[in-house]
């Protein structure tokens, strides 16, 4: 699942410990479900480190 950091990762000055580093607010990974559920809901710092990125797709225009 395709996911973008929000800025608690900066403010607490936590780094992932996947991604081993810092991610920077906005930036987008690829993680695994139950990673997913640690980032948003089961983490000791009881907050959001992550949010899912949803992709819309496009519609086609169809000219005549």
């Amino acid at each position: 699942m395709l996911v973008k950091a929000t800025d608690k990762y900066e403010k607490l000055n936590i780094q992932d410990n996947e991604l081993g580093r810092i991610p920077k607010p906005g930036e987008e990974w690829e993680i695994t479900e139950e990673r997913y559920n640690v980032l948003t809901k089961t983490n000791k710092y009881n907050t959001v480190f992550v949010e899912k990125v949803i992709k819309r797709k496009k519609k086609e225009e169809k000219t005549e």
